[in-house]
């Protein structure tokens, strides 16, 4: 037996441990290190964000609705602020006509009917309309349709009625559900799940659907389709027999801070009318607004509003003082988001004062103007409060387009401006600058009214659809 070589146990542990490098090694280390190299090249495409809101785009079509004439508001007037001229559609019920409109000059509405005008194109943007009366004064400027609206002060009674009338514009039906908040929100069958058919117009009188003595506001929510609204709210002594109307203004919801310029001057009465549509109890302050400042009246106190009620305070006493001082409007500071009117009561006539939307952009409206002998001339006064230090450019028309004021007044924060407008004027215009505005125009003649600015339509939203999405 040969003698073999002896192997130390310190080599063997050695040859043992030391690993060896195959093929399959090497492409296990290397595979993962070269996909990760390569994917690091790769750019990841971007994220987005698939809940966009609605973008801006130019207005190609545009609706407004003139509620029907009444005895005392018999005359409609369309115009155009697009800068354009040319034929608008006026629609009464299912037909239609074509009407000329010229930037700055008004025309007549015809027809009993309420009137829905449409235009197209040039035409579309900065479409607008008034229904009014000189004799009393009363105005309402016709509706863009809107979701929901607002109306504060509405009565449901013998002596104090209130109509709401529904009109749809469109070729389907629409649907609209009606909320009244009185002593605490209600509703009635005749007034949940109305239903408008197409191109026909619905008045419902709240005296007859849901008769009440207290003082009522109305919520009306478009369920589906658009509706145009408006409410007639007449007053009647009943040992007389004589009937007032109004047109109650819209707000648009409700807000903490409601802004209220343009208060008629006379003797007569005033009440501040308003709403908390909340389910939580609101306290409210009352200030007086002047042209360079705002404050509380002394002799009255914060107002205490019941969730779901409509409450009144007589401003009579504190108003009849500070008109004389040069008051100009009332502002209403709430806890909690409320909706507000002042009804000036000058004995012969109604006139409504409702919250001032903001105007970013542009606003405008058409005017009354007394015509024939013996009427009695109209005059209007502007007034606006800016958001911050600007300005703002007031341009004025008569019926006939000729143009009587170009003015560019300055803006400073909390300050309100007052503008005289020339006798005549049907169609004033008013384009801020570096500020945001509020305001309205009162009128005086055969009574008084307050037509509220509404920003004008001049844009178009398109919705960011995308699919999958619910």
């Amino acid at each position: 037996m040969s003698r073999g070589r002896r192997v130390r146990m310190a080599d063997v542990v050695r040859r043992r441990r030391t690993p060896r490098l195959d093929a399959v090694s090497a492409l296990a280390l290397v595979i993962p290190l070269v996909t990760v190299g390569v994917l690091a090249l790769v750019r990841q495409p971007p994220v987005h964000d698939l809940h966009r809101p609605p973008t801006l785009t130019k207005l190609t079509n545009a609706t407004i609705v003139c509620p029907a004439p009444t005895p005392g508001a018999p005359d409609g007037w369309v115009s155009t602020a697009s800068g354009q001229s040319g034929q608008v559609t006026v629609g009464t019920g299912a037909g239609s006509s074509p009407l000329a409109v010229t930037t700055g000059g008004v025309s007549r509405l015809e027809g009993q009917g309420a009137a829905v005008v449409r235009g197209d194109d040039a035409l579309a943007p900065g479409l607008l309309g008034l229904r009014a009366g000189t004799a009393p004064l009363t105005a309402e400027d016709c509706s863009v349709p809107s979701s929901t609206q607002w109306f504060t002060g509405v009565g449901a009674g013998a002596a104090h009625d209130s109509v709401i009338e529904l009109v749809n514009p469109d070729a389907g039906p629409a649907d609209a559900d009606i909320t009244l908040y009185g002593g605490q929100p209600f509703t009635a069958r005749k007034l949940h799940g109305i239903t408008i058919p197409a191109h026909r117009t619905v008045s419902l009188d709240l005296g007859a659907i849901a008769p009440r003595r207290v003082l009522l506001s109305a919520q009306v929510q478009v369920t589906r389709g658009r509706l145009g609204v408006h409410v007639l709210d007449s007053r009647s002594n009943l040992a007389t027999h004589q009937v007032r109307h109004e047109w109650i203004p819209r707000q648009t919801e409700p807000a903490p801070d409601n802004l209220l310029l343009g208060l008629p001057t006379g003797r007569g009465t005033r009440t501040l009318q308003i709403s908390n549509p909340g389910t939580d109890v609101v306290r409210a302050q009352v200030k007086i607004v002047t042209a360079d400042t705002s404050f509380a009246p002394a002799g009255l106190g914060t107002i205490t509003i019941r969730s779901g009620a409509t409450t009144s305070v007589s401003l009579t006493k504190v108003l009849n003082r500070a008109l004389g001082d040069g008051a100009l409007g009332v502002e209403v500071v709430a806890d909690g988001p409320v909706t507000s009117s002042v009804l000036t009561d000058l004995g012969t006539d109604l006139a409504m004062t409702v919250p001032d939307t903001v105007v970013r952009s542009e606003a405008a409206t058409l005017l009354p103007v007394a015509t024939g002998k013996g009427a009695t001339p109209v005059t209007g006064t502007l007034y606006l409060s800016a958001d911050s230090a600007g300005a703002a450019t007031v341009t004025a028309y008569d019926a006939s387009g000729k143009k009587l004021l170009g003015k560019r007044v300055g803006q400073q924060q909390g300050r309100t401006v007052a503008v005289h407008l020339p006798r005549g004027a049907a169609f004033v215009r008013v384009v801020p600058e570096s500020t945001e505005i509020q305001g309205s125009v009162v009128l005086t003649g055969d009574g008084a009214s307050v037509i509220p600015l509404h920003e004008l339509l001049t844009q178009g939203l398109v919705p960011q659809i995308q699919p999958g999405l619910s």
